[in-house]
């Protein structure tokens, strides 16, 4: 096992994966939206996808190392589609986008000083 393969560091991989396919899933939405009568597709929650996947964190270490999306983690809706909405929610997959990658950002740096920390002494 590496350093970085452990179980947090796979399901934050697994909720960008589902990150990306929601906003790529919301583009799609957002280009359908003049023609009357779209419905809305929506990624299915994170668990059930982590669930149907088998890429649920367990005890013995086996997880699904890397999540891929398909037509079955979609639904349709029964809402038409709505700019102001889908701008709503691509905004909200950004910011947790962006607080994953900070996440991210900040544990690497924590692992940079320790490293550092243990040179120096």
């Amino acid at each position: 096992m590496s350093f970085f393969d452990d179980k947090l560091s796979l399901l934050l991989n697994h909720r960008m994966t589902w990150l990306n396919a929601r906003a790529n899933l919301m583009v799609g939405n957002m280009a359908h939206a003049d023609i009357k009568g779209t419905v809305r597709r929506e990624m299915k929650p994170f668990k059930k996808v982590l669930e149907r996947h088998h890429a649920m964190p367990n005890k013995d270490g086996t997880q699904v190392k890397m999540l891929k999306i398909d037509s079955k983690d979609i639904v349709k809706t029964k809402t038409e589609v709505s700019r102001e909405s889908e701008a709503l929610e691509m905004s909200h997959n950004a910011l947790e986008h962006d607080a994953i990658i900070n996440t991210v950002k900040n544990f690497h740096q924590l692992v940079k000083t320790i490293l550092n920390m243990s040179q120096a002494g």
